[in-house]
This record gives structure tokens, sequence and C-alpha cells, in this order.
């Protein structure tokens, strides 16, 4: 009973731990100064880079006032759009060079093809939430057939898309982390409980495998 004891004790205080990195999250001094200094910059370079963790930063800085949410959908979504075109357009008058100098791209390169030819306007909406081939994709695409026309309707599609879910999803966190944070002491004990469990869990399973290793060798032995 005393190792159980400890071994709550010790996931309690490792609750604590989490409740000061939350509470650290919140109201990071870095960040509250990043944000209040450059603001929409930010949130501009986020949506140059395709940077959804900025983006989410920055929905999370709209729920404590620091910026405008509906600013911070709208600014990432013309920084979206414009990212897009530039590409497409370097595509459309260069993408031939570039894509056949870059030979570790190749295997990329096909895949990307492929889906267009399987999916076409499907893919176009949807490569911006694919990690790997976002900044190739629209080199490709303009280096294809495809018309502007076309390319400009979907991908505005998919950059206001992308542009309300990641910023809502910054806000939305915000939201349930200080409603965490305020609720933390209700929920500490069970929190303790549960890594009790999974610290349980975790060494009942390690020690199974263990078993039916030694089991598995025992028998080519045999």
């Amino acid at each position: 009973m005393d190792f159980f004891s400890h071994l709550f004790d010790s996931c309690l205080t490792c609750t604590g731990f989490v409740k000061t990195f939350l509470a650290n999250m919140v109201s990071a001094d870095f960040w509250i100064h990043l944000l209040e200094t450059y603001k929409y910059w930010i949130v501009i370079a986020g949506a140059l880079l395709e940077g959804e963790m900025v983006l989410i930063l920055a929905g999370a800085a709209a729920y404590h006032g620091h910026m405008a949410l509906h600013m911070v959908m709208l600014i990432s979504f013309l920084g979206a759009v414009f990212h897009d075109h530039m590409l497409f357009f370097i595509g459309r008058k260069y993408g031939n060079k570039i894509l056949n100098r870059q030979s570790k791209w190749q295997d990329r390169i096909h895949k990307i093809v492929k889906l267009i030819h399987k999916y076409d306007r499907y893919f176009i909406m949807s490569f911006r939430f694919i990690y790997g081939i976002r900044t190739i994709t629209p080199i490709v695409v303009g280096a294809s057939p495809i018309p502007l026309r076309k390319y400009f309707s979907l991908v505005v599609f998919s950059a206001a898309a992308w542009s309300i879910i990641v910023s809502y999803i910054g806000y939305t966190f915000a939201l349930a982390l200080e409603a965490v944070l305020e609720n933390f002491a209700k929920y500490q004990k069970w929190l303790a409980v549960g890594l009790v469990i999974i610290i349980g869990a975790i060494y009942a399973f390690v020690k199974w495998r263990r078993a039916r290793n030694a089991k598995k060798d025992q028998d080519k032995l045999n």
C-alpha cells in the first residue's frame, strides 16, 4: 500500500506541474509581447508559410482580446490565396524547369499528378490540408493545363475553409484551456488517479509482453 500511496502522491505532484505548464501557455509574456507588437503581421507570415500553429496561436490571442477573430480569419485567408496564386503563376511560367531540376521532388510530383487526374477539383480544394505536398502542388497545377479561373474558384473556397477552421480551433482551444484551469483543483485528484491507472496499465502490458516473448523463445528452443 505504501508503494501505491507514494505513486499517487507523485502523480498528484505531476498534475501540479501540468497546471503550471498550462498556465504558462495561457499567460506567457513572450507570446503576449510578440502578438501585441506585431499582431496581424504574424498572421500574414503564418498564412504565407501555411503555418497552422501560427494561426492557432492567433486564434487563441483573439480569444484573449489581443486581436479580432474576424480579422485573423480575413488576413489569413488573403495571405493563403496570395501564396497559392504566386506559386501557381511561378508554375505556369517556370514550372517544368523547376520541377525537372528537383530530383528529390519526383516521387511527390508523380503522386500529385495522379491525385489531380483521379480527383481533379476535390484534390485542388483539399491539398492545403495535406502535409508534405502543400507547397509543391500549386507549382504542379500551374505547370498543367488547368485553367486559372477553375483554380481560382477552388483555391478561394479552400483558403476560406482553412482560415476559418484553423483560427476557430485556436479560439476554442484557448476557451477550453481557461475552463480547465479554472476548475483544475476540482479534478486534480481524478487526474492523479488516471495517471496511476495509465502507469499501471503500461507496467502490466510490458510485463505481459516480456512473458509472451520469453515463452516464444522457450518454444523455439524446445
